[in-house]
């Protein structure tokens, strides 16, 4: 079992063992050994629940269970729980089980909601968490890009900024429009925070778009080629504000995508002139913005790899 995934189930077991009092959200995300923003996203994905709705299920659901087979008290059982009031309790219990605590105990009926365990599956060039695609294998070729490249301190903002300005300017889809940005020569390469390199922000082209070596007035090129392993944006890291912690995120994202690469088997990574890309998922919010830096943007890492 790859670790990240060893990890989540290491959290649903302490929710489990933590599950009759106040679940402490933030150090399940410790237990996973990620930020609490990615285990929600994370776990929501995986199982299309919040966190809160399966903690307050798996609660009812044993909760259920003692009203059945003891006689413990409403109010007890709300304090077991961690609810402030019997009353609570029972507008929660009947919102799960269709009818109030005397009912089920009268009937010796009860709606039960079983621990998850998290799987994987393989699937073709995928691998899969139910029917959601985690990461997937995605091959580059015969693409054209218009491509802004810059080299200077923090080229990635300038040179986003140059597209962004380019693309509002001269199309009417630009949010339906796939971008791609790649540090040819890795970010920080010397090992510097703010060091001179070199970036490239793309908006992948469509049909006649590529014909020629320019549109509109933006120098057109090749896209990058070859087999990528694509993580899905869920993988993502963030800071405890919940803004998006790029640098983390490349970390993060990078060691799951490399190790689902190893657990799908035949492939190995490719760094033989080629190397990480990012896909920006921007909003028309992004592009329309004053200050694009203070909207949200999520991304999907690229992993360069080749059939072994």
């Amino acid at each position: 079992m790859m670790e990240w995934l060893s990890k989540m189930n290491d959290a649903l077991d302490y929710i489990e063992s933590n599950i009759t009092g106040k679940i402490d959200y933030c150090e399940v995300a410790r237990v996973a050994c990620c930020s609490l923003t990615r285990f929600q996203r994370m776990f929501t994905f995986m199982t299309d629940l919040t966190i809160g709705d399966y903690v307050r299920f798996r609660k009812m659901s044993l909760a259920g269970e003692d009203i059945k087979n003891t006689d413990i008290k409403v109010v007890d059982l709300a304090n077991k729980y961690g609810y402030e009031s019997p009353e609570a309790f029972t507008r929660a219990f009947q919102a799960f089980h269709g009818m109030p605590p005397t009912i089920v105990r009268k009937l010796g009926i009860a709606k039960k909601y079983q621990p998850i365990t998290f799987q994987i599956k393989f699937d073709g060039g995928s691998i899969m968490t139910g029917s959601k695609s985690l990461v997937r294998i995605e091959e580059l070729n015969h693409m054209k890009v218009v491509s802004f490249q810059v080299n200077c301190d923090r080229p990635e903002t300038l040179a986003w900024n140059q597209l962004r300005e380019w693309a509002v300017k001269n199309l009417n889809d630009y949010e339906a429009r796939r971008y791609i940005g790649f540090a040819p020569k890795g970010h920080h390469p010397t090992g510097e925070e703010n060091d001179f390199h070199e970036y490239n922000a793309q908006m992948v082209l469509h049909g006649e778009e590529g014909l020629n070596t320019t549109l509109l007035g933006a120098k057109v090129s090749d896209a990058p080629k070859g087999l990528f392993l694509v993580g899905d944006v869920v993988l993502n890291e963030f800071n405890e504000d919940g803004t998006l912690d790029i640098g983390l995120s490349m970390k993060k994202s990078s060691q799951t995508i490399y190790e689902c690469m190893l657990d799908m088997g035949g492939y190995d990574v490719d760094f033989d002139g080629r190397t990480y890309l990012e896909e920006h998922l921007f909003s028309k919010e992004w592009f329309l913005a004053d200050n694009p830096s203070k909207v949200p943007v999520e991304f999907k890492f690229w992993l360069p790899i080749k059939k072994k």
